[in-house]
């Protein structure tokens, strides 16, 4: 796994050695020499030297201790990783390059990537499938570039109008949810998106939608799936996303 902050998820008072030899030590049982060799080629791997081997986190950037992270995360040989929220700690420009280091180690090392995130471009430009959650139910999942063309539940289109428009002279139309998030500990009955959905009807109070293919596995939890795309169209126009 590869936590949302670097700066907390290492312990300060480890050298960099053995923060990525930790789980090393857990699976295999590997003499010194091998040992440091395995630790010099995973810090290459992620696009640091064998240098910064004697040093603690603190004396590294941002990016670098992300990348120590990551480091660590795949030091084990996993075929899933779990990535939390792993770039909205660093600038943007940092972001890109640990993206891009993702993208190169799913390939080389086969792996595949549970990817959370806030970020929707971030999104679209690392995963294949994606899953839109609301109070912890997945309301919509399909592929990442069907659910960017094809949206379909009302909460999807209110995340998709909240993306920057990079056109300056172009006034993009946003869906603003009205109401609060309620509590996860205690959802509403029903769809749990109802109380702040402009569409809900009295069945969305009282019966949880179930996950349904609609189309070559794209699926939708939503009594309205069908009617959606043309309410959003007839109140908002065109969503910019």
């Amino acid at each position: 796994m590869v936590f949302q902050d670097p700066t907390t998820s290492m312990n300060p008072r480890m050298l960099v050695k053995n923060i990525i030899a930790e789980p090393i030590r857990e699976i295999e049982k590997l003499s010194s020499y091998d040992m440091q060799e395995k630790i010099k080629s995973l810090l290459r791997l992620v696009g640091l030297n064998e240098y910064h081997l004697l040093r603690y986190p603190h004396e590294f950037s941002g990016g670098q201790r992300q990348r120590i992270a990551v480091a660590r995360a795949i030091a084990g040989s996993p075929e899933f990783l779990v990535l939390d929220e792993p770039t909205s700690a660093l600038d943007v420009s940092v972001q890109a390059q640990i993206l891009n280091l993702l993208k190169q180690l799913q390939q080389k090392l086969n792996m595949t990537y549970l990817f959370v995130t806030h970020h929707l471009y971030v999104v679209k430009y690392i995963s294949t499938r994606l899953a839109v959650m609301y109070l912890g139910k997945i309301v919509e999942l399909s592929q990442t570039n069907d659910l960017f063309d094809s949206p379909t539940h009302p909460y999807t289109f209110a995340l998709l109008s909240a993306i920057p428009d990079i056109d300056v002279d172009r006034t993009p139309n946003r869906i603003i949810l009205q109401g609060d998030v309620p509590s996860p500990i205690n959802p509403p009955e029903g769809c749990r998106f109802h109380p702040r959905c402009p569409f809900a009807e009295e069945r969305c109070s009282i019966e949880e939608p179930e996950l349904e293919d609609i189309k070559d596995g794209h699926k939708v939890a939503c009594h309205r799936k069908f009617d959606i795309p043309k309410l959003i169209h007839d109140k908002y126009g065109k969503i910019y996303a």
